[in-house]
């Protein structure tokens, strides 16, 4: 059975690439509204050309609380109203403590941490105005089970996601919002594309060609957590590629 999100309002953030573009055309394609969220304003307005009519583009940055403010504010305007938010804006900076720079921890924190409370707190005020609404918070394998030394401190900030998300829905499911976390192994996203060292970046591209998912099948799990009748929430879907064992 296909999933029917006709006249969902949806807020979309790291829309242009990877997990969220898919998502976010997923939306669409199964009868939904968008509102794009991520930094490059150019590719923000192609995706949003590319959706038509029941896409806006919303330029911004989600580690910048006035920023998702404004970003929130445009969505709902533009759509009419919101009743559900997918955060998947995300960034890693392999490393351990002697290879990295705190300034490495912070971006990853600031995004996959930050970035996720202020979207969420900015749509709440128009999540509750409907009698369900939806958080999708995208987190990662490596928020159940670190996986190397290079990508604990990432992992670090998907466990938090994952411990947000609990807290979150016991707080806010009196209000009708449900939250359900999406954890994915490997995806076939650029995510590793700015990685500095070349022989890191290689070796995670590989691993991501070889053993990822494509970002459409995280994209279906998404859409099949908004598409869940009242009542139901799921509380997390964790997935790999049969590829990686």
């Amino acid at each position: 059975m296909s999933a029917d999100l006709t006249g969902r309002r949806v807020l979309v953030t790291g829309a242009t690439s990877g997990i969220g573009a898919a998502a976010a055309t997923a939306v669409v394609e199964a009868g939904g509204s968008v509102a794009l969220v991520a930094r490059s304003t150019d590719r923000v307005a192609e995706l949003a050309q590319r959706l038509g009519d029941a896409a806006i583009g919303c330029p911004g940055d989600v580690s910048d609380r006035s920023e998702v403010q404004q970003c929130v504010d445009a969505g709902v305007t533009g759509m009419g109203g919101l009743d559900g938010v997918i955060c998947s804006a995300g960034v890693v900076r392999p490393g351990g403590i002697t290879d990295s720079e705190p300034a490495d921890w912070r971006a990853m924190f600031d995004v996959n941490v930050i970035g996720l409370l202020q979207t969420v707190e900015a749509s709440l005020p128009h999540l509750r105005r409907n009698d369900s609404a939806d958080i999708i918070n995208l987190s990662s394998m490596s928020g159940r089970r670190r996986a190397s030394v290079a990508l604990g401190f990432y992992a670090a900030s998907k466990f938090a996601v994952h411990v947000i998300s609990d807290n979150l829905r016991e707080e806010l499911a009196p209000d009708g919002i449900r939250v359900s976390i999406i954890s994915p192994g490997f995806v076939r996203t650029p995510i590793f594309d700015s990685v500095e060292d070349d022989s890191t970046r290689q070796q995670l591209q590989t691993a991501l060609a070889e053993k990822g998912l494509d970002p459409e099948a995280v994209a279906a799990q998404i859409v099949h957590a908004l598409a869940q009748p009242p009542g139901v929430d799921l509380l997390e879907i964790a997935m790999l590629s049969t590829d990686q064992y």
